[in-house]
């Protein structure tokens, strides 16, 4: 299961939400949402603490919707959403008695977004669920599935500000986790927007129509069932915290470039056997710079 698409999926819909509310009808335009979009992010290399050797990571994404928002009622609205990720661990240096090798390992999900709005009324409602498949594909159970739900509840305080709060239940299938999450939006100005949707934070600025830059926060990482050399069920872990500066134009039609430079830091490793297979093990990294292209289409 990889925990990043969590909370940017409840951002998502704050920030929908809060337009829904600014315009008659959110349905045939999202301003500030991809409905497309492929990434590439590549971070250097972080030496492993404890162990010789470093590790540099490589993630291709790609989201999309699977339609134009569904209005349900005249007040409830679903946005269907398709994510697939891959992530390709490059180890080097660590020597063959390292517990974890090179490994591509592939994320693909489906979500559902619901909106609850109400008529005359600054109060809206979120909720989100997500089944989810992560795995390196060299054999496929039950450990591989992962199913998720969040709940949220948004008030629109003015024009210029929006704030909700919420929690995701993780892994409904196996061990649950919950986390809340506080998330909010502020527009001070036309040109000028920031938020923060749970731990992660977005502040844009427009230059143009054609161009804007943007610092971005995110976690980084996910969970992955992976079958080891002996067969084993195993769990790799992966957790960072991704901090960039991108700038963001426009190309043609609805069709938006972005390249970024960042860094990753609280970097951990993790590897652990399903079933009580095998013994744990955890190792924090280093930093690293990273550097992030991406296409978008902005709209339909």
């Amino acid at each position: 299961m990889t925990r990043n698409p969590i909370v940017p999926a409840l951002g998502a819909a704050l920030l929908v939400s809060t337009y829904s509310h600014a315009q008659e009808s959110f349905r045939d335009t999202l301003p500030e949402f991809d409905a497309l979009r492929t990434t590439f992010t590549q971070t250097g290399d972080m030496d492993i603490d404890g162990n010789p050797g470093d590790l540099s990571i490589s993630n291709y994404k790609l989201s999309s919707f699977l339609s134009k928002p569904i209005p349900l009622t005249s007040d409830l609205t679903l946005i269907p959403i398709f994510s697939y990720g891959l992530t390709e661990l490059d180890f080097d240096g660590t020597g063959a008695a390292f517990p974890i090798q090179d490994e591509n390992l592939h994320s693909a999900s489906l979500s559902a977004i619901f909106i609850q709005n109400y008529r005359d009324s600054p109060w809206f409602a979120v909720g989100w669920t997500r089944a989810e498949l992560a795995t390196d594909f060299q054999g496929i159970d039950g450990e591989d599935f992962t199913f998720d739900i969040a709940l949220g509840v948004g008030y629109r305080v003015n024009d210029t500000f929006t704030i909700g709060a919420g929690f995701v239940v993780t892994n409904l299938n196996g061990d649950e986790e919950i986390f809340p999450g506080l998330n909010f939006i502020w527009t001070p100005t036309e040109k000028f927007t920031a938020g923060v949707f749970g731990p992660n934070i977005i502040a844009r600025y427009d230059v143009n129509d054609s161009w804007f830059v943007s610092l971005n926060g995110s976690p980084g990482g996910g969970n992955w069932n992976i079958d080891n050399a002996a067969g084993q069920s195993r769990t790799i872990q992966l957790s960072s915290y991704w901090l960039g500066i991108n700038t963001n134009h426009h190309i043609a039609g609805k069709l938006w470039f972005s390249a970024g430079v960042g860094y990753t830091f609280a970097n951990e490793i993790e590897a652990g056997g399903n079933y009580g297979n095998g013994p744990s093990f955890s190792r924090d990294m280093d930093g690293a710079p990273l550097a992030q292209i991406s296409l978008s289409l902005r709209k339909w």
